[in-house]
């Protein structure tokens, strides 16, 4: 995501890796959190935005990436949604 001294501008939310969500700074963890569950949320047609949910989501991602680091995020969180069904 960051690299360093350079400033992007756009990112591929497709392509981003447990790992590189891991180096990531907090500030862009939220973002990518905030954009995730927004992605997700809106999959299912709900305008709803519960912190608590989004605050436990998140961590469940962090760990399940800490489990498997090259693993991109967005198939973290699709596995992790077709286990809880």
């Amino acid at each position: 995501m960051a690299q360093s001294g350079a400033v992007q501008t756009k990112v591929d939310m497709s392509k981003i890796t447990c790992a590189e969500l891991a180096q990531s700074y907090l500030d862009e963890f939220v973002v990518v959190a905030a954009w995730m569950s927004g992605y997700y949320n809106a999959k299912k047609n709900n305008t709803l935005v519960d912190s608590d949910q989004l605050s436990s989501n998140a961590k469940k991602v962090a760990a399940a990436c800490k489990q498997n680091p090259s693993m991109g995020v967005m198939q973290t969180i699709e596995k992790l949604s077709a286990e809880s069904k």
